[in-house]
């Protein structure tokens, strides 16, 4: 294992300043069964904070070295440097299904009892806010672009006559899905299968149908039978 970490990182250099870091995690938030297997790696721009009874569950199929990659530049109009990356479990869980390649400025915050939950081979290329206080679930083969946020919650309660009418509600992302720059998915969406979110937009519903291309403030369905590669 010792060897196949030493080759990885002569071949992804960027990642080896932050070895003892990753390790250090690995062990802390990982059963020892995967966490000598070091999936997770960490780039020392990233701020942790941790509360007793947080989670990070990966229940990939095969677990290996390097999969799960938070915080590092995914392109060449980011730095890790300048766009600092933080992850907050405040006793909520984290939970990876397979390979995740969260790039530099990445913002995630899991609250009491919410999860977020990403399957295999997710992808983001900048600055990312996820923030989660029910449930943010990604499907499998997702690509996010950059400035985009992703909230299952309004931030701020509301009540009317003494009763709250905003509760957070899931958002939920099938596979396949195409998530433009600059846009903003919140509480209740549903973004389906094969679908292409256009910069710029906001999504605030949950009745698209799949292989669509939607658009707008508030987002809308311009284009119908779609297929993104």
């Amino acid at each position: 294992m010792l060897k196949k970490l030493w080759i990885f990182c002569s071949l992804n250099r960027k990642y080896f300043l932050s070895i003892p870091r990753s390790l250090y995690y690995n062990f802390r938030l990982l059963p020892f069964s995967q966490a000598i297997k070091v999936p997770i790696f960490l780039s020392n721009y990233v701020t942790i904070r941790l509360k007793g009874g947080s989670r990070v569950e990966i229940s990939a199929e095969k677990v290996h070295v390097g999969m799960i990659k938070i915080g590092y530049t995914q392109c060449d109009f980011f730095t890790a440097r300048h766009h600092k990356s933080v992850l907050n479990i405040g006793k909520g869980q984290l939970i990876f299904k397979g390979f995740a390649n969260i790039g530099a400025g990445a913002k995630l915050s899991i609250d009491k009892d919410a999860s977020l939950i990403f399957d295999n081979q997710f992808w983001s290329t900048g600055p990312l806010l996820i923030i989660a206080r029910k449930q943010i679930q990604f499907g499998r083969n997702c690509v996010l672009s950059w400035n985009i946020s992703v909230m299952d919650h309004d931030a701020h309660d509301i009540y009317h006559g003494g009763v709250l009418t905003n509760t957070p509600q899931p958002v939920l992302f099938d596979n396949h899905c195409w998530i433009g720059f600059n846009s903003t998915i919140l509480k209740g969406s549903i973004i389906p299968e094969n679908s292409v979110i256009a910069a710029n937009s906001v999504i605030t519903k949950a009745d698209f149908e799949k292989n669509s291309v939607i658009a707008g403030v508030p987002g809308m369905t311009i284009k119908n039978g779609v297929n993104w590669s």
